[in-house]
């Protein structure tokens, strides 16, 4: 049997039962993805890690440096503070593996104007010692409900070398107590 004068092809019907579990799972698929609540805006942003002595060979580095005196970078953390339309502010942070080089939030900054930073943490929700890394300035961004801001890719110059040897002794990244210090 051909489906159409002049082909090769078989004509196929879908038997009833697959029809039904086609429009079952379309059905599935809008009542699931299709009532997202989405009460904010969200923002999108990527990091790599730039070691503050330009005497390495490599000009980024890993979360974990390897080298002597430092600890690894367990994340990057996104901090903001909204002013809201409604004269009210609000802030809060979020934090992504550090290796993963880059994040999402979820749709839920408040409307406004939003003062967006990053810091590097050490360990969940232990920050990094400021001193230890520098950081890309404070950043205004208008926050749209269902709109994604994007910071696109951000540096964060960190201290991998020379660290804690004398006579400079300043401080490694994610390194709190002895030999780091």
């Amino acid at each position: 049997m051909r489906g159409e004068p002049g082909s090769n092809h078989r004509c196929r019907t879908a038997s009833p039962v697959a029809w039904a579990t086609r429009i079952a799972v379309a059905t599935l698929c809008l009542v699931v993805h299709g009532c997202d609540d989405v009460s904010g805006g969200a923002v999108e942003l990527s990091w790599k890690l730039r070691p503050a002595s330009s005497s390495l060979a490599s000009k980024f580095v890993d979360c974990d440096s390897g080298l002597d005196g430092t600890r690894p970078v367990t994340g990057i953390r996104l901090h903001w503070q909204v002013d809201e339309p409604d004269g009210s502010a609000s802030g809060d942070s979020q934090a992504w593996r550090c290796e993963y080089n880059h994040g999402v939030t979820g749709f839920d900054l408040p409307e406004g104007m939003a003062n967006l930073w990053v810091t590097p943490d050490c360990a969940p929700d232990e920050p990094a010692a400021p001193e230890t890394y520098i950081a890309p300035a404070s950043v205004q961004r208008r926050v749209i409900r269902g709109d994604t801001v994007s910071l696109g890719a951000m540096e964060l110059v960190v201290s991998v070398s020379y660290c804690g040897t004398p006579p400079t002794s300043q401080p490694c990244i994610c390194c709190f107590a002895p030999p780091c210090n």
